[in-house]
């Protein structure tokens, strides 16, 4: 009985190991797990950033497309009265027509403005669009919506090619005789002159533009742009590009 209360008393005095982490691989651990835990937080957050880019440049895209949609599915929301004291060629018929959109853009904002035109009934218009489109007598509308501004979104700017702030004008008119849309472009300035840029010879009829999207920042990709084709005539002729366009 004395030697099993001493084994006993020996069992219960025996130093036990238990299995568990030093300090040191507490740290490393801890370490390894922050390490982690940032590159997941730093990749999501670049991920985050280039889809708010190409957001920008998408809604961007889409701004410039929707005014071909204004210009073929007129609505009349302007109270200006520059077609007043016009009269009318026969029962509901006008020589005063909406023409198109007037849009101006700088380095972070566009604005669009209705496009209206009055010439008298007398006039014999020519085929032609430009000449005929020169026989108005055109209006820039100072009626503006909210659907009419366009900020660039999530900071972004517009730039030219060469990475200088972006001033242009867009002026998308429909023939009142043939129906066809024409584009003129200056991508160098804001023009209040548009008669100038409905010439058959102007050079704003045979010019494209390329509208940089410099993200600001935000994100440190290739750049993209959105474009517009020389005379494009429909929304077809407005891209976004990639990669290889020539942005700065």
């Amino acid at each position: 009985m004395r030697v099993s209360c001493l084994w006993y008393n020996y069992e219960q005095m025996k130093p036990t190991n238990k299995a568990g982490f030093t300090i040191i691989e507490t740290i490393l651990f801890l370490g390894i797990t922050g390490a982690l835990i940032v590159g997941v937080l730093v990749g999501a957050g670049t991920s985050i950033n280039a889809q708010r880019y190409r957001d920008s440049v998408s809604s961007l895209r889409s701004f410039l497309q929707q005014q071909y949609s204004e210009v073929l599915n007129v609505s009349n929301d302007t109270t200006d009265s520059a077609c007043e004291g016009i009269s009318l060629v026969n029962h509901g018929q006008s020589r005063c027509v909406i023409l198109g959109r007037y849009i101006t853009g700088n380095s972070n904002s566009l604005t669009s403005k209705m496009v209206i035109g009055a010439t008298d009934e007398t006039v014999s218009l020519p085929s032609d669009d430009i000449a005929a489109l020169n026989l108005y007598d055109i209006t820039v509308s100072n009626t503006i919506t909210d659907d009419d501004k366009y900020d660039v979104e999530w900071g972004s700017l517009l730039n030219t090619v060469d990475g200088n702030p972006m001033s242009f004008t867009i002026l998308i008119l429909r023939s009142p005789t043939s129906g066809v849309i024409r584009t003129f472009i200056d991508d160098t300035a804001i023009r209040s002159d548009i008669r100038n840029l409905i010439k058959s010879t102007s050079p704003a009829l045979n010019t494209s533009a390329t509208i940089c999207v410099n993200s600001n920042g935000l994100f440190t990709g290739d750049k993209m742009a959105v474009s517009i084709e020389k005379n494009a005539t429909s929304a077809d002729g407005i891209d976004s590009k990639g990669g290889a366009n020539g942005c700065h």
